[in-house]
């Protein structure tokens, strides 16, 4: 289970994190406490198990107590009055016989620098232990991004409805009861289906992109909807409570899509199952990823092995946990896909002079496949 960290190997020395939990993913994981403030989680590797400490402010000793995975809780109060977090740090590391501690990179600098006047050694390290675990997920895990999974459908279910209920008015624009259908309406629609679901789009918008400017794949998208245009929808919500994600995209036209877009749609699905068709465990992620490029570049279209500036011009998916956006990069690189791993399959088209088109699901890696998570339809005519 993911609240069961695996032990680290004896050699190694003892990781500190110094950090809030909102928004440090490694930290909540690996003490499945959520606060807003910086604490203090030590692991001092030992046998048969390694040590874990956690250190909050005392106002918030009691929550960590009853939430926390970690057994060993205290409080700030307990190494003194009026210290700074600095301090804490300090006094803990010394009561526990430690000098030396693995960071991330992303460490205090002022934190360091005190340690190590301290003669505390203070070694960054590229990847932390406790971010390699994210990559294969638990089953509960599993169960939870499919839960948000299914809060993202739901929101694109309302989404499209409405879409599909607009009249094509003067200027090709798409109304709704009266009103110009704009993005804006639709996200705000997407949104509170989120929120129904027990889930919020995180403080990131998701996108409604129409048009050539949905050619710019981060887009949100503002303004009128068009008619006989392609409309980028990408949603990525997470669970309000187990904060997980899930994330999901469909291209469609209200209307008659031009030849190039229908071209573009033909050539997105064809990538996506070709590349779903090669998901398993033990697969380099280089080789799905080329799967795509191959299929592009077999259609004419520029691709980011070739260094085009249109066409598919970034990777081919992503791990999808705790944060929208984690290892492992479906992209040009060695990494083996491995059983646990949940990752987004999202191959794309961009023309800046006729438009984008993206599809995206979200896979589990299985030994001998791979598990789609995603059950929305792809259809891009409405």
């Amino acid at each position: 289970m993911a609240d069961e960290a695996a032990p680290r190997d004896a050699t190694q020395k003892p990781l500190l994190l110094l950090s809030e939990s909102l928004r440090n993913a490694d930290m909540y994981y690996a003490t499945r406490f959520l606060a807003g403030d910086p604490f203090i989680y030590l692991a001092i590797p030992q046998e048969p198990v390694r040590k874990e400490v956690l250190v909050v402010s005392h106002m918030e000793y009691e929550r960590a107590r009853k939430e926390s995975r970690v057994h060993d809780v205290r409080s700030s109060l307990d190494y003194g009055t009026n210290l700074k977090l600095d301090e804490v740090v300090i006094k803990l590391l010394r009561d526990e016989g430690v000098t030396a501690v693995e960071v991330p990179r992303t460490f205090y600098l002022g934190t360091a620098e005190a340690l190590r006047m301290n003669g505390i050694d203070v070694v960054p390290v590229e990847e932390m232990l406790v971010t390699k675990q994210r990559e294969i997920k638990t089953d509960q895990e599993v169960q939870y991004i499919t839960k948000a999974q299914r809060a993202c459908e739901f929101a694109l279910e309302q989404a499209l409805a409405t879409i599909k209920q607009a009249r094509i008015e003067r200027d090709c624009h798409l109304w709704y009861n009266g009103k110009v259908l704009t993005a804006e309406r639709v996200r705000a629609i997407i949104e509170h289906a989120l929120l129904d679901a027990g889930c919020s789009s995180n403080g990131d918008l998701p996108i409604v992109s129409c048009g050539k400017r949905a050619a710019d794949p981060h887009y949100s998208g503002h303004g009128p909807l068009l008619s006989d245009e392609p409309i980028i929808i990408d949603i990525f919500p997470r669970l309000k409570t187990e904060r997980y994600f899930a994330d999901m995209t469909r291209t469609v036209v209200y209307g008659e899509p031009s030849p190039e877009i229908a071209a573009m749609y033909d050539a997105v699905l064809a990538a996506q199952n070709a590349a779903l068709a090669l998901v398993k465990a033990g697969i380099l992620c280089r080789d799905v990823h080329f799967a795509v490029c191959d299929l592009f570049e077999e259609r004419g279209y520029g691709t980011i092995r070739t260094g085009a500036k249109s066409g598919f011009i970034h990777s081919t998916g992503h791990g999808v946990g705790l944060n929208v956006h984690e290892n492992p990069s479906v992209s040009d690189n060695e990494y083996v896909l491995q059983k646990g791993n949940v990752i987004t399959i999202e191959p794309g088209l961009y023309e800046p002079n006729i438009g984008g088109v993206r599809l995206e699901d979200l896979v589990l890696v299985h030994q001998n496949g791979g598990e789609n998570l995603t059950t929305f339809a792809k259809q891009l005519v409405l």
